[in-house]
């Protein structure tokens, strides 16, 4: 008997393929939208009242676009951001020990660099009031 191949919704094949540049337009729409949003909130842009709904609801539309904006900045972020929760899970913390001698490095070396820094300012202090010959 042969098997009988099931077809696919190719809606559903073309939402769940996932496409070169989707994510870079995604993120351009979602710009527009914000930004079409913020306009519209600052008044820089408006919304004749004779406009059916719009005109009338024209502060809930911007609120709209701003929400669904931002929404989709951070769905299309996500996609780089989800490999790297796989990755969190690897990470293991220092013992006390290595913590306090990685605090101890880090004051030590910050403490050098400020007394180097102090260092040529006192010298460019002494060179700009004439102390110092040349």
């Amino acid at each position: 008997m042969a098997e009988k191949k099931e077809k696919k919704n190719r809606v559903v094949e073309a939402m769940s393929h996932e496409w070169k540049y989707e994510n870079l337009i995604l993120v351009i729409l979602a710009l527009f939208a914000l930004e079409l949003g913020v306009l519209l909130l600052t008044k820089h842009l408006t919304i004749a009242s004779t406009t059916p709904i719009l005109g009338e609801y024209w502060k809930v539309f911007a609120w709209v676009l701003v929400g669904i904006g931002a929404f989709s900045i951070i769905l299309a972020a996500s996609s780089f951001y989800r490999p790297s929760f796989a990755e969190i899970k690897h990470i293991t913390g220092l013992k006390r020990k290595e913590f306090f001698v990685n605090i101890a490095v880090v004051l030590i070396f910050s403490a050098i660099l400020a007394f180097l820094f102090v260092g040529y300012d006192a010298l460019i202090e002494l060179f700009i009031n004439g102390v110092i010959k040349r």
